[in-house]
């Protein structure tokens, strides 16, 4: 059983970690944690059922600025949350 996550919402976790992450019908993955707030953009897949993250997108808020590291650091966490969920998720 993982007790890292804690489901707080339809489509949201909290992290033990002290990150929430929140993912949108409609599209997007919010990323919040005690010093930022990022929105990456995404879309739902159907074959396979899953979430892609857009990595590089015009659309993302809260990354410029973050090393590449810091950058893989979110990208990890919203994959382990999202799977959490139930979601497959990919980068692109």
């Amino acid at each position: 059983m993982n007790e890292e996550f804690k489901k707080s919402g339809i489509n949201t976790v909290t992290s033990s970690d002290g990150f929430v992450v929140e993912v949108k019908f409609t599209g997007g993955v919010f990323y919040r944690d005690r010093e930022r707030e990022v929105y990456v953009d995404s879309e739902w897949t159907t074959k396979p059922h899953g979430i892609l993250l857009y990595r590089t997108s015009n659309d993302n808020k809260g990354l410029s600025g973050l090393t590449n590291p810091q950058i893989d650091a979110i990208f990890i966490k919203l994959i382990r949350a999202l799977q959490f969920l139930g979601h497959r998720a990919e980068t692109l």
